[in-house]
């Protein structure tokens, strides 16, 4: 029952977890006395030998907290954490170099099944194809929605809150065609179809510098 996430089994379990590791995160950032320079140098440390760092992607109210490297293509990058993921219609090749903060910068990590690692915890319930994919029709939730997202990187802190989720096959990558708003668009696999990609989205609501973003950011 737990595996196949019968009558919500797992998903229920897992979001007592979730909420568990929070509250326990939440404790220890009342005594992590780190600078933010501390931080800031944390965030860029080069881990994984022939991937280029570009940062950190947090997501708390999911417990992520995953390095962005630069190749969402391989399963080295996938393997490694999240990737910018930057093909799309416009630019089929990805020669544009994403940047955080500006347009749309596109995010890839594996969903694992598990609803803990990488990206698995964008998924509404674990190993169910509902409430994304309906009778073959392709929906999307709203179950994250004005959740923060947060990028970091050397020069700082980029705060996004959710705005939805939808569906999409696995083949539509107009869905990071640049835009002239900053937003972020993260992609994860759905399980058990996994011909389709759950694409979560998030509007930019505010950038800090090292120097002055709010102390409690800096230690998600």
């Amino acid at each position: 029952m737990y595996q196949n996430n019968i009558w919500s089994v797992q998903t229920n379990a897992l979001n007592y977890v979730q909420r568990y590791k929070q509250h326990e995160s939440d404790r220890k950032d009342k005594f992590d006395d780190s600078s933010r320079i501390d931080i800031s140098k944390m965030v860029m440390h080069q881990a994984v030998k022939g991937l280029d760092k570009q940062g950190f992607v947090s997501i708390p109210s999911r417990n992520i907290l995953l390095p962005v490297y630069n190749d969402a293509y391989s399963d080295k990058g996938l393997n490694a954490g999240a990737n910018y993921a930057n093909k799309s219609v416009i630019d089929p090749t990805g020669e544009h170099k994403p940047i955080m903060g500006e347009g749309n910068y596109g995010l890839a990590a594996h969903n694992f099944n598990d609803g803990q690692t990488g990206f698995s915890g964008l998924q509404q319930y674990t190993n169910h194809d509902s409430p994304y994919l309906q009778n073959g029709h392709l929906k999307g939730s709203d179950w994250l929605n004005g959740q923060k997202i947060l990028l970091a990187n050397a020069h700082g802190i980029y705060d996004y809150r959710i705005t939805g989720q939808t569906l999409v096959t696995d083949k539509k990558i107009s869905v990071l065609n640049p835009t002239q708003t900053a937003q972020v668009t993260i992609i994860s696999c759905l399980f058990p179809s996994t011909d389709y990609r759950i694409i979560t989205h998030g509007k930019l609501k505010n950038i800090y510098t090292w120097d002055n973003a709010p102390r409690k950011l800096g230690s998600v």
